[in-house]
């Protein structure tokens, strides 16, 4: 009988992603695995692929059989916006699994969370000559509204779940309490986490978008308002 605690680390690109899961991976009683269904992390790393049924991947190659010192056993999934193979059962089945518990990360500024969308598609981004940046306010709105969306729909999904809501700013902000929630929420012993990477600079979105001012009016008396203030 595995005596694991089961999670699953819910996300988005550009939310956190790294430095949740490479804290977890900092604990000496955690697994957490990399993005297990999308087929551009698992291509020669994983003897297997989307003709395995999910619920064989899960089993095998997830929540197996560890030593018993692990305590807790997760992977990564993206809600929106990353690559997914063909297991179009895999989220009923997760949500059937009662005794998964859910780390629910997103970001509270979506602004920057596209902003880095976009940055990340430049290839050699320190040493490129970045051309000014254009952004549509429709098409940001758009964005906007469509991750609130997906957010909230997966939380309701997983609503009969223990869940555990965390923000990048949190992590960020209040790191060491924010982490001590998460391996209490993860019924681990406690243990001073690092994240892989150090907490980066942010500079104002002013310096990569050009119509910044333009954009800050327009949405200035909307919800998305407060997104242009940090």
């Amino acid at each position: 009988m595995k005596q694991y605690r089961k999670f699953l680390l819910l996300t988005c690109p550009r939310s956190g992603t790294h430095m949740l899961k490479s804290s977890l991976e900092a604990h000496p009683n955690v697994i957490c695995l990399t993005e297990m269904f999308n087929p551009d992390y698992i291509e020669g790393k994983y003897p297997y692929d989307d003709s395995i049924p999910a619920k064989q991947v899960l089993d095998k190659f997830i929540y197996c059989d560890y030593d018993p010192e692990v305590k807790a056993v997760g992977f990564c999934l993206h809600r929106i916006g990353a690559k997914f193979g063909n297991w179009p059962r895999l989220w009923d089945i997760l949500r059937d699994m009662k005794d998964l518990y859910v780390l629910s990360l997103s970001r509270e500024n979506l602004l920057r969370r596209y902003l880095s969308v976009q940055l990340q598609q430049i290839k050699n981004l320190d040493k490129a000559d970045l051309k000014p940046m254009v952004f549509d306010p429709e098409k940001l709105e758009q964005d906007f509204k469509r991750q609130r969306k997906k957010i909230a729909e997966y939380n309701e999904r997983f609503s009969n779940h223990n869940i555990f809501h965390i923000t990048y700013e949190q992590m960020c902000n209040d790191y060491e309490t924010m982490t001590s929630k998460m391996q209490d929420f993860l019924g681990l012993p406690p243990f001073p986490l690092k994240p892989g990477t150090g907490k980066r600079n942010n500079p104002p979105i002013s310096d990569f978008v050009v119509n910044y001012a333009e954009l800050k009016d327009k949405f200035k008396d909307t919800e998305w308002g407060s997104f242009f203030d940090a």
